[in-house]
C-alpha cells in the first residue's frame, strides 16, 4: 500500500481545470511520474468551500488513487475523475481528506 510522499512539481491552468505533474516515491525507492488532470468540477465538488487550492486537491486525489490502486499498473497521466472509477467510496474520502471535520 502506498504511504510515501506526493510532491507536485508543476501546476498549469487548461481549458476546463488544471494540469499537475507530480513525483511519488514508491515503496521499492524509486520515483513515479504521473501527470493529472482536475476539472473544475471535480474540485467544486471535493472542495465546495474552495478553501483548498488546486493543488492540495490534486494531491489528495494523487494520494487516494496511488493508495488504492491495488494491482492495476496506472497510466503516466490520469484524470483525477479516475478516482471514483477506482472505487465508489473515493469522493467522499478526497473531500474528508481536505476538511476533516466535515461531512462526507
Amino acid at each position: 500500500m502506498f504511504t510515501g510522499p506526493i510532491e507536485i512539481l508543476t501546476e498549469c491552468e487548461i481549458d476546463r481545470g488544471w494540469r499537475f505533474t507530480a513525483q511519488a516515491l514508491q515503496p521499492d525507492g524509486s520515483l513515479q511520474s504521473l501527470t493529472l488532470e482536475l476539472s473544475w468540477a471535480d474540485y467544486d465538488y471535493w472542495c465546495p468551500d474552495g478553501v483548498a487550492p488546486p493543488a492540495a486537491v490534486a494531491e489528495s486525489c494523487l494520494r487516494w488513487i496511488l493508495k488504492h490502486q491495488g494491482q492495476l499498473t496506472l497510466p503516466a497521466r490520469l484524470d483525477a475523475s479516475h478516482a471514483r472509477r477506482l472505487h465508489a467510496g473515493a469522493d467522499g474520502a478526497i473531500r474528508s481528506s481536505l476538511n476533516p471535520g466535515a461531512p462526507p
